[in-house]
């Protein structure tokens, strides 16, 4: 069943604050949910929770630091996406192991914003 368009933004909102508040098994349990209930909207669900994970990094850690992890590893928006489908567990290990790594290059970077 496709959900319609009206029902992404909602989805979108709780798990923004899901992710802001770094619950992140309820994130991918949210998103499975989901897109079990609707699969053809897989991409336009998971597409924005990349961005929305480097805001809340951004907004913890500051830009400079998120800016620094991002470059340091390329393929993480990728590495996220696969993770969030392969399921709770493997999605919070990876935000966890991510926010870690972000939380250890604001160490060493200059905080700007």
């Amino acid at each position: 069943m496709s959900a319609t368009h009206s029902q992404l933004p909602g989805l979108l909102k709780t798990l923004t604050a899901l992710i802001e508040a770094s619950k992140y098994t309820e994130v991918a349990q949210t998103y499975g949910a989901f897109i079990n209930e609707h699969p053809t909207t897989r991409f336009l669900a998971s597409e924005p929770i990349p961005f929305k994970l480097a805001d809340h990094f951004a907004k913890k850690f500051g830009s400079s630091a998120t800016s620094t992890f991002t470059l340091q590893h390329t393929t993480w928006a990728e590495d996220i996406k696969a993770a969030l489908n392969e399921g709770p567990d493997a999605f919070a290990s990876l935000a966890a192991k991510y926010e870690a790594s972000a939380a250890e290059v604001a160490k060493s970077v200059k905080k700007v914003a």
